[in-house]
């Protein structure tokens, strides 16, 4: 059935109204530029939120997350940036079965000592009502996941020096590509963590190769009492580029096929996650608050 202008602008509409974008804009560039290494003296740690919002109230949930959220918490010690993502399920098949509850994630970068230290910051913010709850949140115990995960080296980009594509400016027929982050997380088989070690940082080498795929950064869990996580140990961050996920997955895809990158035989397939999101806002930082 074709739909006619007015009907058209009304589904736009609708769908917008309910936080479902009628067309897919990975327009942000991906988290803080360089090697994201600690300072002196301090550990770098990514905390993640993956997070879904009462039903029926995703507009509210977006606007208080975006708007109010994210500057909350970036004002504290140690909270030194953030950015939002929103889930693609549409990519097929899919890399695993797993990690499909939450249809929203927020990677908060933070630098300290300790990841504890910064996170009893966070916990006193809200208790004291400095950091403002959002009426639309899903604070129902276990309809969220989280977890804080400490750099495992510096963030890697290609070997052949090329960075993400932006057209040159007199160019008015190519677009920039579209910009994704597969989170890809992983526990080692037991006994066998050496060698998925040693295994990931040949992929990665490997991987960093193909088109599209720009760079990536290993993480580790670490121990936060008092806030269990439910992922994997470890986790690779992968910042891609593409006309879509699809298009970067297949390029991954065949490229394990034709044997260019190896699987890592040291992996527990069955705990394994491996999805990709789309930036929903820029990266902050305490920056974009005092000017």
């Amino acid at each position: 059935m074709r739909i006619r202008p007015t009907q058209q602008t009304l589904l736009i509409a609708a769908m917008l109204a309910t936080g479902v974008s009628p067309i897919s804009k990975a327009q942000w560039s991906i988290g803080s530029p360089g090697k994201r290494e600690p300072p002196p003296g301090k550990h770098r740690y990514a905390m993640l939120v993956f997070a879904n919002p009462i039903p029926g109230r995703e507009t509210e949930f977006n606007d208080w997350y975006t708007n109010t959220h994210m500057g909350d918490l970036v004002q504290l010690q140690g909270w030194v940036g953030a950015q939002r993502f929103r889930i693609i399920t549409n990519v097929t098949p899919r890399p695993t079965a797993a990690g499909y509850n939450h249809g929203y994630l927020i990677i908060w970068d933070l630098e300290e000592t300790d990841a504890n230290s910064a996170l009893g910051r966070m916990t006193a913010a809200i208790a004291g009502g400095k950091s403002r709850l959002g009426a639309a949140f899903n604070y129902t115990p276990g309809a969220g996941a989280n977890g804080t995960f400490e750099t495992r080296g510096p963030r890697i980009t290609r070997p052949d020096g090329k960075g993400p594509t932006l057209p040159d400016p007199s160019d008015n027929k190519t677009p920039r590509p579209n910009r994704y982050i597969l989170m890809d997380f992983a526990n080692p088989l037991p006994g066998r963590e050496t060698e998925f070690d040693a295994s990931e940082n040949r992929i990665i080498e490997s991987v960093l190769k193909l088109p599209g795929w720009m760079a990536a950064q290993r993480f580790q869990l670490v121990d936060t009492p008092g806030r269990p996580s439910a992922k994997p140990k470890y986790l690779t961050v992968w910042e891609t580029e593409g006309a879509s996920a699809q298009t970067v997955q297949d390029t991954l895809s065949s490229a394990k096929k034709n044997g260019l990158v190896q699987k890592n035989s040291g992996v527990d397939h069955d705990t394994a996650e491996m999805v990709y999101w789309e930036a929903i806002t820029p990266y902050i930082t305490k920056n974009d608050f005092v000017r």
